[in-house]
């Protein structure tokens, strides 16, 4: 009994002992486990929160290579030109940069490093499709670190005359046109002198809704400013032409509802707009995808109903360009098809539908011999007026006749008369009879060989038109398929955008006949008087000015209502007031088409040198894997 005792005594330590050692095994697999989600869990958050870096890294210097983008824009605005074609920008046309390592090739393409970082690199891709006809390039840019690529599309837009309902260079006249001696100056400049010509003033009645912006120093007294207001300093204003400090009265009397004045940098003009030449050039596929039309000498446009124009163009002998490297025009073609045939150019007219989100150009006739619009001097077309040839000798390219008549009164003293005929004509009925145009005359003003368009109707579809010379509004210009269509329309004149107001005179102020006497309304008539103008469509003046001709003499005509936008080099006048207190010509009615923000008409003016804004932006699939292999999104 004793010995089973004790048998069952050992048994029993045994099975202690044994459970005791499960229990030992048992908790060191729990803690074995533990550790081992411990090690896995920081293993996992070392990982992750390198991901979330490159994540955040990537993301960032996607907006590095936007910036570098936008900055190689800024100081040249033809780089929109340069690129590589990928699925991206399939129907782009582009010119290689092969020191830009962010364009990449299609496949496996190289990247550019983000500066001041080792890990960081970004490439992009230009879609300047729409460019020429809406100002506007899309960009793609995928930024990388480590194996992350992340990628954001952007649309970019210049900071451009539309941008504003009325811009200027100078707020005064243009002098070679007002005939006043007096120098263009900013009115901030350190030159500015008594000699400088006068700024014209912002007035009561006059009332801008949209944003306005000068590269000189705005005038006002009295004036509502319904949006931003722009200028190059100093902060306040200048009351006065002449005057160099605020008149309280003034500053009281001027409402500015979007806010005080703003100081901003200079956006500048072109010196000519004979880039726009260019378009119509149809050797040079990389730089002018859609080659437009080149009109010749005066030519008469008249919008008509469906979206199409009649051109009368007497001089035109051919509507697109071809030429050298260096840019002589050597050659060119008839396309009556798009542009109108020359037979019909030279007679009634050609009627064709208005240019699809194109240009037409107006030129000067060429002097040089061998380009394929070239007279001699002592050639002229047929008899041509008013678009209706007729037969006998031709009607151009003579002078303008001023006589003057000397009688006597019943005392015997002497009553001079000074008439003018009209007898040389730029072949569309240009000067009217009897129609004042001062000394200048043929040099000036209806020059017979000059790029001068006369222009008006109901328009339908996207295009610009611009003159070498003058562009004259001879009517109403609208869109007929209403202001929230897609109509739109740029006109163009180098050396002014005139609102037509031929006038007459029964007497002249001094002997040289310079200006019609403006003593008294009797002294002059207007001659083909069209009240209450309205023109829809982005103007633009690069040499000269927008304004009303004749606007100082004749009567008052209403109102000129303009939807769109107004850039000059000088501040045009619309309206005069004479001694006795009647007014002539038309009160201003600006409205800015706020469609301009982020569209323009095609091929319109474009600054010097700009700043580019992202419009839209938004993050897109990855476009690139990070050894630079498209994704195939």
């Amino acid at each position: 009994m004793m010995l089973i005792r004790i048998l069952r005594g050992l048994r029993a330590r045994d099975d202690e002992r044994g459970v005791a050692l499960a229990a030992v095994i048992g908790l060191g697999a729990v803690l074995m486990i533990v550790l081992s989600l411990v090690v896995a869990t920081a293993t996992s958050g070392a990982t992750k929160a390198t991901t979330d870096t490159n994540y955040n890294k990537a993301i960032a210097a996607a907006y590095a290579g936007l910036s570098d983008y936008q900055g190689r824009l800024a100081a040249d605005n033809a780089y929109v030109n340069y690129g590589v074609r990928t699925a991206f920008s399939a129907t782009s046309t582009f010119t290689a940069d092969s020191t830009n390592k962010a364009f990449g090739v299609a496949t496996n393409g190289t990247w550019a490093s983000v500066v001041g970082s080792t890990d960081q690199f970004y490439r992009y891709e230009v879609d300047n499709s729409d460019y020429a006809t809406t100002g506007k390039v899309r960009l793609r840019v995928t930024g990388k670190a480590g194996s992350t690529t992340r990628t954001i599309v952007v649309d970019l837009r210049g900071d451009g005359f539309v941008n504003y309902l009325y811009f200027t260079n100078y707020e005064s006249q243009d002098p070679s046109l007002t005939g006043a001696g007096c120098t263009s100056n900013h009115r901030n400049d350190s030159d500015w002198t008594s000699s400088s010509c006068e700024a014209v003033t912002f007035a009561s009645g006059d009332t801008l809704d949209g944003p306005v912006r000068t590269n000189d120093v705005i005038t006002a007294c009295g004036a509502t400013f319904n949006s931003t207001v722009q200028d190059t300093g100093p902060a306040d204003f200048f009351y006065t032409s002449k005057a160099t400090s605020v008149d309280s009265a003034c500053r009281s009397s001027t409402t500015f509802k979007g806010g005080k004045i703003s100081t901003v940098g200079t956006l500048p003009m072109p010196s000519t707009n004979a880039n726009m030449k260019q378009e119509a050039r149809t050797d040079i596929t990389d730089k002018v995808a859609k080659p437009g039309c080149i009109y010749t000498g005066p030519t008469s446009i008249t919008f008509l109903a469906g979206g199409k124009m009649r051109v009368v163009s007497p001089w035109t002998l051919k509507t697109q360009l071809q030429g050298t490297a260096s840019g002589a025009i050597t050659g060119g073609t008839e396309n009556s098809a798009l542009c109108g045939s020359v037979a019909d150019l030279h007679g009634s007219g050609a009627v064709i539908p208005t240019l699809p989100s194109n240009l037409v150009y107006v030129q000067s006739v060429p002097s040089t011999v061998g380009d394929p619009n070239y007279w001699a001097s002592s050639a002229t077309p047929s008899g041509t007026v008013n678009g209706t040839v007729t037969s006998g000798s031709p009607v151009y390219c003579q002078q303008n006749v001023q006589t003057t008549t000397t009688t006597y009164d019943g005392r015997g003293r002497p009553v001079t008369t000074t008439s003018s005929s009209s007898d040389y004509g730029n072949g569309l009925g240009y000067p009217l009879t009897s129609e004042f145009t001062g000394t200048r005359g043929d040099a000036g003003y209806y020059g017979c060989r000059s790029g001068d368009a006369f222009v008006s109707g109901s328009f339908g579809g996207q295009m610009t038109l611009a003159a070498e010379n003058f562009l004259y509004v001879t009517g109403n210009i609208i869109y007929q398929n209403g202001r929230t269509s897609d109509d739109m329309l740029g006109l163009v004149g180098q050396k002014a955008v005139s609102v037509y107001n031929p006038v007459s005179c029964s007497s002249y102020s001094n002997t040289s006949k310079t200006a019609c006497n403006t003593g008294s309304t009797s002294y002059s008539s207007n001659l083909a008087a069209t009240k209450n103008i309205e023109i829809d469509a982005a103007v633009a003046s690069n040499l000269g000015t927008f304004n009303v001709q004749n606007y100082q003499y004749g009567s008052n005509l209403g109102t000129l209502t303009i939807y769109g936008s107004i850039a000059q080099q000088f501040r045009g006048a619309v309206r005069s007031q004479y001694t006795n207190g009647l007014l002539t010509a038309y009160a201003k009615a600006y409205g800015y088409d706020t469609r301009l923000k982020t569209s323009a008409p095609p091929k319109f003016l474009q600054p010097v040198s700009t700043t580019y804004g992202v419009t839209t932006e938004t993050e897109s699939a990855t476009a690139f894997r990070a050894d630079g292999t498209p994704t195939g999104k």
